[in-house]
């Protein structure tokens, strides 16, 4: 115990503690104001029996309220405030009171209050007033009496105490949790862990926070402050004395904290597995708060050190692909941005993104196999590695395609990095018996010309990439503004299309097909038309490809199909039997496993005969499957529908394959027709085709005639039928049986060719 008067601040220890250790960072300090107590030799020698369990108990002798105040503001940490307001001492001992409570705010420190004999009711008042832990009448205290208050007042500190290191140390474990939330890689999650302790701790400067090896379990550091802050990666060992090494491997074997004079070393472990091992290098002992503090955040850090661990395995996985060991496309993204904003853009470099993909890649893993699929990634990747050593960033960037970020100084280079690309997937150039050959598709775009950030460089790569689908021509493609605002249009096309479709916007016309011989109509095409919200009509040749590669031109088939069926049943209810209509079949809807019960039902459903309608194929959707055309060709015509090849001798189809087909018609296509008159090979053309169209038993006709010179050429050449302008154009479904009962229609006037 201590005694220490405000005025000699020079604590003496009296005789019975002198030989106890005390230790001032947990000793209770009380306070005593203006006491006349029973003294014996030594004014206050009896105070040196009170004991507070193991606790030690440094008494502060204050003379008058004054001096108090001063000694108040020099030792906050004050636990018991005894005070006599007795008499003329009650004035300014209760001052000092409500100066402590409402000016310092001090809500933890107890006070014991001696004074005159007061009734029940004002012993309540002061203690509600004035927070008053006990009142004793001085006139009759005494030692027993004075330790027995003094003893329940340290007692009720001990519990505010107690709650309000409870709600620090609650408090600080969130605060940290908050902090952690967002650390997403180990060593910023170690180095969160030091830095906040640091904070609790204050006499600590050098600390360290070493992860065991997955395997061997030796300590390695993650991460260090101080003197150990470029300590990372190394072993435990190499920076310790052997005295802390034994130390730290002696507590990470038993899985405890040990807390010494001059370090505090802290396991942080998970299901009796250890995670880590925190060591903390002290100026000065721990209070028993910081230890309490210290071992509660590292009994709830070790879910955060795993979840740290996890996000940085998912960051590697994320950013590493790992059958190849490129990047993966989002750390390539990542890499391209780092290079504008660090090198391109300040030192005005240039360079390309090239995305390439190989497209029948899928086909390769199912013909051979996914090891042979992979064989050839990582070829393909070792090699764009040691072709390549100046790249920016390597990547693959999908399940069958790269991505490379090249620097380039000359425009020249730049069409050697696709054929250098191209050249490793020439036969002959791996060394591999068993690579089988592919090409890829390339795409280009180019820093700073056609994009000023990694996001639209790739996007414009794919732009590229889609292009080369629409052109289906050479291997690769530069981007530019034309093919960008093409594919826009055509996005917008078929998002109109397809609120088209939904509004009915579509509509059938129908243009005759005359007979060369009699003049007389033995037919009608559906052609359909598509009218836009404005009124403005779209030509099938812009919008027909838009549905073809969107996938919206088999529901538009299936009901242009419909629409033409039903359309020639009411013509048949009002009375005329002999023309067909003629419909044309996109690939999508032929190569359907139901086509021919498509076509039945359609029938069916429209009470159309099917000996009124004919089916018009190109060559190239005949020969996509000869083997099922042929036998959807021979069902259907049994039935009685009749077919017809559309665009013949602008396709590759078999003359003896053509036999086989149970073909009515011929159609020579318009671009032959035109040149009649004034080529020579667009008439050998026409006349070959007919000859030949006759030669297997076909009728041949002829589209886009337009002149009366094409007419009487056709004829000339004996061939059977034609359709174009010269006759109609196509008209509305209600026009079509007037066109055909006019017998004095102009526009077809040699009738002596009949």
């Amino acid at each position: 115990m201590i005694i220490q008067s405000v005025e000699n601040p020079m604590p003496a220890l009296s005789v019975a503690r002198n030989a106890r250790q005390i230790n001032q960072a947990t000793a209770r300090k009380v306070l005593l104001v203006s006491i006349s107590i029973p003294k014996n030799d030594n004014s206050y020698g009896s105070l040196d029996n009170f004991v507070f369990g193991p606790v030690p108990v440094v008494f502060l002798i204050a003379e008058t309220a004054l001096a108090a105040r001063k000694m108040l503001e020099e030792h906050p940490d004050i636990a018991v405030l005894i005070l006599d307001v007795s008499g003329e001492k009650g004035e300014s001992g209760l001052a000092l009171v409500r100066h402590m409570r409402e000016e310092q705010h001090n809500k933890a420190l107890r006070v014991v209050l001696l004074g005159e004999s007061v009734t029940p009711d004002e012993t309540q008042n002061l203690f509600l007033e004035y927070d008053v832990s006990d009142y004793r009448d001085v006139s009759v205290i005494n030692m027993p009496k004075l330790f027995t208050s003094l003893t329940i007042a340290l007692q009720s500190y001990e519990r505010l105490i107690s709650e309000e290191d409870s709600k620090k140390s609650l408090q600080t474990i969130l605060d940290i949790t908050k902090e952690l939330y967002d650390v997403r890689s180990v060593e910023d999650f170690c180095l969160t862990i030091l830095t906040q302790l640091q904070v609790i701790c204050k006499n600590v400067e050098d600390c360290f926070f070493a992860i065991p090896n997955e395997h061997s379990g030796e300590l390695s550091v993650t991460a260090g402050k101080g003197r150990y802050v470029t300590a990372n990666k190394q072993r435990v060992s190499d920076i310790v004395s052997e005295e802390l090494f034994e130390m730290i491997l002696g507590a990470s074997v038993r899985r405890e904290n040990i807390f010494n004079l001059n370090e505090s070393i802290l396991c942080i472990c998970r299901d009796d597995k250890l995670k880590g091992v925190v060591v903390l290098e002290n100026r000065m002992p721990l209070t028993f708060l910081e230890m309490r503090q210290i071992e509660l955040i590292c009994a709830n850090i070790t879910l955060g050190l795993e979840n740290a661990d996890m996000f940085e395995e998912i960051k590697r996985l994320a950013f590493n692909d790992s059958l190849t060991g490129l990047d993966s496309r989002a750390k390539f993204r990542t890499e391209v941005q780092a290079h504008i904003e660090q090198v391109a853009k300040p030192d005005k470099h240039r360079f390309v993104v090239v995305q390439f993909t190989l497209e029948h890649l899928p086909e390769l893993n199912i013909a051979l196999g996914h090891d042979a699929g992979d064989e050839l990634l990582q070829f393909v990747s070792e090699q764009l590695v040691v072709i390549f050593p100046g790249a920016v960033s390597i990547a693959r960037t999908s399940g069958n395609g790269f991505g490379l970020c090249l620097p380039y100084t000359r425009n020249t280079d730049l069409r050697q990095i696709p054929k250098t690309i191209y050249s490793l997937f020439e036969s002959g150039t791996t060394n591999r018996d068993n690579m089988p050959h592919i090409s890829p598709r390339i795409g280009l775009a180019l820093y700073p010309g056609d994009a000023d950030n990694a996001t639209s460089l790739w996007r414009n790569t794919n732009i590229a990439l889609a292009n080369l689908k629409v052109q289906n021509g050479s291997y690769f493609c530069f981007y530019n503004n034309t093919i960008a605002n093409d594919i826009n249009a055509r996005v917008e096309m078929n998002n109109a299309l397809k609120a088209g479709i939904g509004r009915k916007d579509l509509s059938l016309n129908y243009q005759p097909q005359i007979d060369l011989q009699s003049g007389g109509v033995i037919g009608v095409e559906a052609l359909i038309r598509w009218q836009r919200e404005d009124g403005h009509f779209v030509s099938p040749d812009e919008f027909i490809p838009v549905a073809e590669s969107s996938g919206l031109i088999a529901p538009i088939s299936e009901w242009v199909l419909y629409e033409a069926c039903h359309q020639r049943k009411a013509w048949l209810d009002q009375g005329p039997e002999d023309f067909r209509v003629a419909v044309n079949l996109s690939l999508s809807i032929f190569k359907n496993d139901d086509f021919v019960e498509l076509i039945k039902k359609t029938l069916a459903d429209t009470g159309c005969r099917p000996g009124l309608l004919e089916l018009e194929v190109t060559e190239g959707v005949i020969m996509e499957n000869p083997e099922q055309t042929l036998q959807n060709f021979r069902e259907l015509r049994e039935l009685g529908v009749s077919f017809a090849i559309d665009d013949f001798g602008t396709g590759y189809s078999s003359l003896s394959y053509l036999r086989q087909l149970p073909v009515s018609a011929l159609k020579i296509d318009k671009a032959f027709i035109d040149g009649l008159s004034e080529n020579d090979d667009d008439a050998a053309i026409a006349r070959t085709v007919i000859s030949l169209g006759r030669s297997l038993g076909m009728k041949v006709l002829a589209e886009g005639v337009e002149t009366m010179a094409q007419v009487e050429f056709l004829w000339s050449a004996q061939c059977h039928m034609a359709q174009g302008f010269h006759f109609s154009r196509p008209v509305a479904a209600e026009k079509v049986l007037p066109f055909i009962r006019d017998t004095g229609r102009s526009g077809f006037a040699q009738t002596s060719l009949f």
